[in-house]
């Protein structure tokens, strides 16, 4: 009886993983990354461009009236489970 109660626990922490996990695995939509850049930059950004992920952060250029900035979003499952699926701000560096 304990045991089938472990693995009813065990399966559903498991669930819960995934479905964490699978929020941020997918790559970050062009709206999101402007506003996460806006948030960021502190000022109105024009466009996303030059958007490329590897298996943890997103990088891309969000261009300002002021000029570009090269950003980076943390991404991917394991910032998905680390945050708890609340997501991290951008850090920009100005071109």
């Amino acid at each position: 009886m304990n045991s089938l109660r472990t693995i009813s626990v065990l399966a559903l922490i498991a669930t819960l993983v995934l479905a964490v996990t699978g929020c941020q695995t997918v790559k970050p939509g062009e709206s999101d990354l402007k506003n996460r850049a806006q948030t960021t930059i502190g000022k109105p950004v024009i466009k996303v461009s030059n958007i490329r992920s590897d298996f943890n952060t997103t990088f891309y250029t969000a261009q300002t009236e002021s000029g570009e900035y090269t950003c980076e979003l943390p991404s991917g499952p394991m910032v998905a489970l680390g945050s708890m699926g609340m997501g991290l701000g951008a850090q920009c560096t100005k071109q």
